[in-house]
This record gives structure tokens, sequence and C-alpha cells, in this order.
């Protein structure tokens, strides 16, 4: 799994990187009257793809939106469960959305549609959707593993503090 790691934070990093320098040459060049047409789209196109693989690094790293209220206050093994169903939910959401991201992806390829600037079938930019879901679903079982090796007993990172827990000197 540590190779999915380093290629999807390769990937994120050389995205951006990309873009940006692809932004400063365009603005450069327009300031000469002499811009990239096709800029624009390919940026566009990078930072959908930065976004969906950002999906499932935030997926590895339980980064995503959440409400926490109910988490933060219980403990043991009802938190254990709690996680549980919520990983378990997760992981359905992600089955289902990777199948009907391959739906879509098969109804691309069958329309033949090209983008306008750069004249690559929009297929090739709608396969990070079922790649990302592939993806996900590899991160939230991963999340399952995980949850069950891990004791909530303790205090975590993402805890409010108790008060007992906090410092007052």
């Amino acid at each position: 799994m540590k190779i999915i790691n380093k290629i999807e934070e390769a990937f994120i990093s050389f995205s951006i990187l990309f873009a940006t320098l692809l932004v400063l040459v365009n603005v450069t060049l327009r300031m000469f009257g002499k811009g990239i047409t096709w800029s624009e789209e390919l940026i566009r196109f990078m930072l959908i793809w930065v976004t969906f693989i950002g999906i499932s690094v935030c997926a590895r790293n339980d980064e995503h939106f959440s409400i926490e209220f109910i988490p933060q206050l219980v403990r043991g093994k009802v938190k254990k469960g709690l996680m549980f169903v919520i990983y378990v939910l997760s992981l359905i959401f992600s089955v289902i959305f990777t199948w009907y991201s391959f739906k879509l992806l098969q109804f691309t390829f069958g329309n033949g549609q090209l983008t306008p600037g750069l004249g690559v079938p929009f297929a090739l930019i709608y396969g990070i959707i079922p790649l990302s879901g592939f993806l996900l679903i590899i991160r939230y079982v991963q999340q399952l593993i995980k949850c069950f090796s891990t004791n909530f007993d303790h205090n975590e990172k993402n805890d409010i503090p108790v008060l007992k827990d906090v410092d007052f000197r």
C-alpha cells in the first residue's frame, strides 16, 4: 500500500506544480499576445484529477468532513462499533460510486466526444472517477482493518480535551 501512497502524493504534487507553472507561462505569454489556447482546459482537467485522487488521500488519513460530536463522546467498544458502521457505510457508498462511475465511463466511451481544446476523448478525463472509486474501496477496507486493531479507550488527537487533560500552568 505504500507504493499507492507514494504514487498518489507524487501525482498530486506534480500536477499542482505543473498547473502552476503552466498558468505562469500562459500569463507571461498573454502579456505578449501569444497565449497557449489549450492550457486552461488542461489545468482544469488536472485539478479535477487532483481532486479525485485527493479523495483517496483524505480517506486514507481519515480527514473527510464528518460530524465528530458523537464519536468524541464515546469510548471503547461503543466507539469501535460506531466507527465500524461509519466505515462500512463509506465502503458501501464507494462500491456504488465505483459501479456507476464505470457505467458513466462506458457511456462516455460510446459517444466518442472529444474535449474542445485538447482534442482528447472525454473518456480519458472521466477515467479518474472509477479509479478514485477503486482507491476509495481500498482505503475504506484499510480503515476497517485499522478499526479492529485500534483501542478506542484512550484520548485520540481528534478528541475534545477533557478538563483533567488540560495543563493550566
